[in-house]
C-alpha cells in the first residue's frame, strides 16, 4: 500500500471515529490496515477499496468489515462506506471517558456534511448508553443522534426504536424534595 494511500484510508478512517470525542492521541499512532483479498488505489481518482475481512487499527480504534471504500475529492473530503454481514467499531473516548461501540450491515461517514450513519440492525453503544434502530444518523459537530426503525428508513414510518439511558451518579441527582410545610407527616 503507498504512503498516499495510507494517508487517504487513514484519514478517512479517523474522521469516521469522529463519532464521540474519540481519543485524539489516536491520530498519531500508526494505521495498520489488513485484509484477505487486498486493497486496491485509484490515485487519480482518490479511490481505496480493501475487500474480505477488513481490520484497521490505530491506536484504541478497531473498525471490522468485509470491504472498505475510501474516497476524497480535491478540496480534500472525505468520504468512507464500510459494508458487511456485521460491519463493527470500537474506540476509548477521550478524558477516560470509557468507549464507544458501534455496529451495522453499513458504515457511512461523510466529512463534508459531518454526518454519519449506520444502517442495518444499527446500534451505537457508548459506556451504558444503547441506542438501537434500523438507521441511526450522527452529527458530528452537533453531536445530535437520531434513530429510526425499520418502517422509517422506508419512508413508511413506524418501525421500533430502543434508546437505554444510565441513569448519572448520585452525586449528579438532585436531593430529595423535602415535605412541604404543613403536610401530614407517616
Amino acid at each position: 500500500m503507498s504512503n498516499n494511500s495510507r494517508i487517504l484510508l487513514a484519514g478517512l478512517l479517523l474522521s469516521a471515529a469522529a463519532l464521540a470525542h474519540a481519543e485524539q492521541a489516536d491520530k498519531t499512532k500508526p494505521i495498520e490496515i489488513t485484509s484477505d483479498n487486498g486493497c486496491t488505489m485509484e490515485q487519480t481518482k482518490g479511490i481505496s477499496t480493501c475487500t474480505g475481512n477488513v481490520v484497521v487499527v490505530q491506536g484504541t480504534l478497531r473498525l471490522n468489515a468485509d470491504k472498505v471504500v475510501a474516497t476524497q475529492d480535491q478540496q480534500g473530503n472525505q468520504t468512507l462506506q464500510a459494508t458487511g454481514r456485521i460491519v463493527t467499531f470500537r474506540q476509548k473516548l477521550d478524558n477516560n471517558s470509557g468507549w464507544i461501540e458501534g455496529q451495522s450491515s453499513k458504515l457511512d461517514y461523510d466529512s463534508a456534511k459531518h454526518f454519519a450513519v449506520l444502517t442495518g440492525n444499527a446500534r451505537v453503544k457508548r459506556n451504558g448508553d444503547l441506542v438501537i434502530g434500523n438507521v441511526i444518523t450522527y452529527d458530528t459537530q452537533s453531536e445530535v443522534y437520531q434513530v429510526m426503525g425499520g418502517g422509517a428508513s422506508a419512508g413508511k414510518g413506524g418501525g421500533r426504536t430502543t434508546v437505554i439511558l444510565q441513569p448519572k451518579t448520585s452525586a449528579s441527582q438532585p436531593a430529595a424534595a423535602k415535605p412541604a410545610a404543613g403536610a401530614a407527616k407517616p
